[in-house]
């Protein structure tokens, strides 16, 4: 995962990853800004991310590997909790295969986003609750809840914690006294109320508004562009039917098999990762992002992630019991031996695939970052507008002086530039996809079509030589 992390990170994401990155980037070097406009949109408000990511900026600036790291550490920590569900030392290399096997974790390991960190932090909160029987019990039920406040703290879908917590706390009063059951939960009941307080109170303090959060999620119900409010009744009746399980089947291929199989096979504890894995997989089916409207998730494997690790301990646990059903029998081993086989191989050939990645735009800014070395001033006009912010966040947020990156319609509307080495940086698909809502925003087409050397990239990613500039900003007036 390390190996793949090092070598197979893409391109930096001009959308979410580098809002959470430039929110990080706020909160380092100007906290008391973020906050003074009591913005109250989602990604401002999940703090569990950005704010280590901020303090990981503080310690070792801004790159591309300090950015992502919290995707891998989620990843590590999902292997984590997968090999420490298992018992036995086969149980546990048979874990630790289908963690290492699983493309949805390969993927989701190499680049900034808020999905996987949550979904780590929710296992950790039930990989703590399944540990509540022992002497001890009583600590790993606040780990429990420290956990799934830290959960949500990333991304509030970590509400999805809740109903297991429940059932587990239901299922063990069935097992002991109410003088016993409250002992072991009076403190992981006093910890939640003192965290929620405490946020409550935060929340109040920063955005006016103890329920900020709630608030902030339920005023984006009809803007998002995923959202189903005005679509079709077709469009409705595949998300809540049969997208849902073809999404999840490609989230965990294979692995799906012994993950089904697990509420007949995985037994005593254990099979708090069978609700877990059940519940959420329900609550992304048919739950709903906002309070004051319903409106389901999009089908975005990202969205999912909060169930991969718990499926992932199904799947795991499961194939370690099929072994042993497979005992005596050469049909059963050869059927084990098979499906061990189809669950490696797609993983394989996707860190293969990784391994083999080329980044044209780090490359392009590489080339960039060496030119603005010099004290001569370099203008990089970009084709589209969010090119501009992926610009700076190449420059670690922090532009030198005599670099200035601008759009290229701005380029166009001021007077044509004097002493500058002038670049244009095109990114055909992002300028493209752009088009779609806004033309004026796509320049990509105007630049290319005036022939200019390429000094880096590839097809789709461009960094063209435009000298001076002039004839650049002939063309582009």
């Amino acid at each position: 995962m390390i190996a793949l992390f090092a070598e197979g990170r893409p391109d930096f994401v001009a959308s979410d990853p580098l809002w959470y990155a430039s929110i990080a980037r706020q909160l380092e070097t100007a906290p008391k800004s973020l906050f003074a406009l009591h913005d109250l949109h989602p990604f401002v408000m999940r703090l569990g991310l950005t704010t280590p990511l901020a303090v990981l900026y503080r310690l070792f600036g801004v790159s591309d590997v300090t950015t992502n790291l919290p995707a891998l550490l989620a990843a590590l920590t999902i292997l984590i909790v997968v090999y420490t569900t298992a018992s036995t030392p086969r149980a546990k290399l048979v874990a630790l295969g289908i963690g290492v096997f699983s493309t949805a974790l390969i993927q989701n390991a190499l680049i900034l986003n808020v999905d996987l960190p949550c979904a780590a932090l929710m296992a950790v909160s039930i990989a703590c609750l399944t540990r509540n029987d022992g002497p001890r019990g009583a600590w790993w039920l606040v780990g429990t809840v420290v956990a799934g406040f830290a959960a949500f703290m990333v991304k509030e879908v970590a509400v999805w914690c809740v109903p297991v917590w429940i059932y587990a706390a239901a299922v063990d009063l069935r097992a002991r006294s109410w003088r016993a059951w409250i002992a072991r939960y009076a403190p992981a009941v006093a910890t939640g109320v003192a965290l929620g307080g405490a946020y409550l109170g935060f929340c109040a303090v920063m955005w006016d508004d103890p329920l900020a959060r709630f608030h902030g999620i339920d005023a984006l119900t009809y803007e998002h562009t995923w959202a189903l409010h005005g679509q079709t009744a077709h469009a409705w009746i595949a998300r809540l039917t049969w997208q849902p399980p073809v999404m999840f089947a490609k989230l965990v291929q294979f692995t799906l098999v012994p993950a089904l199989l697990s509420p007949w096979l995985v037994r005593g504890r254990d099979r708090i990762w069978c609700v877990a894995a059940s519940t959420f997989v329900l609550l992304f089916w048919f739950g709903s992002s906002s309070l004051s409207a319903y409106a389901p998730l999009p089908l975005s494997p990202r969205m999912a992630l909060p169930a991969l690790p718990p499926l992932l301990v199904c799947a795991a646990l499961a194939f370690d019991r099929l072994i042993d059903h497979a005992a005596g029998s050469r049909w059963r081993v050869a059927a084990v031996i098979l499906l061990g086989v189809v669950i490696a191989v797609p993983p394989l050939r996707a860190g293969m695939t990784v391994l083999r990645r080329v980044r044209p735009e780090k490359t392009a800014f590489d080339e960039l970052r060496r030119e603005a070395a010099t004290t001569q001033p370099l203008m990089i006009v970009c084709a589209e507008p969010r090119c501009v912010a992926i610009g700076g966040y190449y420059f670690g947020f922090d532009p030198p002086p005599n670099v200035q990156v601008v759009f290229a319609g701005d380029f166009a509307a001021g007077p044509a530039p004097t002493g500058a080495r002038v670049r244009a940086l095109v990114n055909t698909a992002r300028s493209h996809g752009f088009a779609k809502t806004d033309p004026n925003s796509d320049r990509a087409d105007a630049i290319t079509a005036l022939g200019l050397p390429q000094l880096a990239g590839d097809h789709n990613i461009q960094l063209l030589d435009a000298g001076d500039g002039t004839r650049l900003w002939s063309a582009l007036r």
